[in-house]
């Protein structure tokens, strides 16, 4: 029941009915079923690129040099069957670097599993998990003069009213919000 699939964005999507009478691939084979560039967490780091703020000596300091990035994180899943019904879903993600921050490396395993209910109902379960893709932020130094000398800061909140040392805490330290995933679909084909 698993159909051999390969496209770019999203590969017939799991839980499309037009793939569900599609020729059966044989297990052991493995079929490209999605490619994803930008992540939830590569999205968050883009939407600093604008901002920025100004400092005490009234120069702006502008966010798009330390956030930006020649390449962004790039997804690519795949799917190996290993009965008429059951598949692994297995998959990499590339990371992204800028200067300010970093989005580790990333590993996504899953299953598919289908239940013909009657011969134009299915039942699909998949259900993936993303090991890795952590997004850090790196810090900054900042120069109060007199009133605060150099001090390690986050460097998005180094000109806000928080004591530098209360800004770290503020720092990107997050897992995606795309780390887990469930679907269940029925299709009946009328």
């Amino acid at each position: 029941m698993l159909a051999g699939v390969c496209g770019s964005t999203q590969a017939a999507g799991w839980n499309e009915p037009g793939w569900a009478g599609a020729a059966l691939a044989a297990p052991g084979t493995t079929s490209l079923i999605e490619v994803q560039q930008g992540t939830d967490l590569s999205r968050r780091v883009r939407g600093l690129r604008g901002q920025g703020f100004e400092s005490a000596g009234g120069e702006q300091v502008a966010f798009s040099a330390w956030y930006e990035s020649n390449w962004t994180d790039m997804r690519v899943t795949w799917m190996t069957p290993l009965s008429a019904s059951t598949g692994f879903i297995w998959g990499l993600g590339t990371g992204e670097h800028g200067r300010k921050y970093s989005i580790a490396p990333s590993l996504k395993i899953g299953f598919i599993h289908q239940a013909r209910i009657d011969r134009r109902t299915l039942l699909t379960l998949r259900a993936t998990t993303t090991l890795g893709g952590r997004l850090r932020e790196k810090t900054c130094t900042a120069d109060y003069g007199d009133i605060g000398g150099v001090q390690t800061v986050n460097c998005r909140l180094a000109a806000s009213t928080l004591e530098p040392a209360e800004t770290l805490r503020y720092l990107f330290n997050a897992k995606s919000s795309e780390r887990h995933q469930l679907s269940v679909s029925l299709n009946h084909a009328f």
